[in-house]
């Protein structure tokens, strides 16, 4: 094993065999899936897959949020109103996008980054070459639903 700096400072371990490890159970952590995959939107939900969003989505742990771009813009919606759709899809086979349970749609143009500020009040959403600053709380309260622009 080789532990080689790159030019921007940072390092890269090279290994000199792959070879897979033994599995180990574990009573620390578990991770299973919640239902099915839920759709953003049932239309038009096909991202352009010569540029597609570097960052589409965001998890807020501290609202129990997620932010979801989509072709014209993003939603928001709760955590637990996704993981019961999530669920109702795998039981039934049907259930609601993410379109439908979102709080607030936001059509802005073709978002492609979505991140939180890192005491979570800010979220930046990048439209082309702009960037565009909303508060959390207006998204989650629909209160004016209030943003500024950062050329």
């Amino acid at each position: 094993m080789a532990v080689l700096k790159d030019e921007w400072g940072g390092y890269t371990i090279q290994l000199d065999e792959e070879k897979e490890g033994n599995h180990e159970a574990s009573v620390d952590y578990i991770f299973q899936r919640i239902g099915e995959s839920v759709p953003i939107k049932l239309q038009n939900t096909n991202f352009d897959t010569e540029c597609p969003p570097t960052r589409p989505l965001v998890v807020s742990e501290q609202f129990g949020a997620i932010f979801v771009a989509h072709n014209e813009g993003f939603c928001v919606a709760k955590t637990r109103d996704v993981i019961e759709a999530a669920k109702e899809i795998k039981e039934k086979n049907r259930g609601s996008c993410i379109q439908d349970l979102s709080i607030v749609d936001v059509p802005i143009g073709k978002a492609y980054i979505l991140a939180l500020s890192t005491d979570f009040s800010t979220l930046a959403v990048t439209v082309g070459g702009v960037v565009h600053l909303f508060s959390v709380d207006s998204l989650l309260n629909k209160v004016n639903v209030v943003y500024c622009v950062a050329l």
